[in-house]
């Protein structure tokens, strides 16, 4: 048990840094984020109907609320390529490190 704590651990801290990567090397990545703060301070009662609380948007906020929803994907489709490469990177070490993989 303590085994799989210690490796959730280490995935969420790896995942982290990959987050941390991008912002640091993807402008697209990093502006997508930057937009999506923005719009969350301009419009706060965006952040209310984000953590369940009910609220009456006005237009402006209904069509910033779908722009929102489309940052976030996009911000997602980043993040999830980049954990897609971080599982295949860590396949490989496993696989190099129970021999499944040879060095020539």
């Amino acid at each position: 048990m303590d085994e799989v704590r210690l490796y959730e651990m280490y995935l969420n801290e790896a995942i982290e840094e990959r987050r941390t990567d991008l912002i640091n090397r993807n402008e697209d990545y990093k502006n997508l984020r930057e937009k999506f703060i923005y719009i969350m301070n301009k419009y706060p009662n965006l952040q209310f109907i984000l953590e369940d609380r009910e609220m009456i948007l006005d237009e402006t906020e209904c069509k910033m609320l779908q722009k929102l929803a489309k940052i976030y994907m996009e911000i997602c489709d980043f993040e999830e390529k980049e954990i897609f490469l971080l599982g295949g990177k860590e396949m490989y070490f496993y696989l190099k490190d129970t021999g499944v993989i040879k060095e020539k």
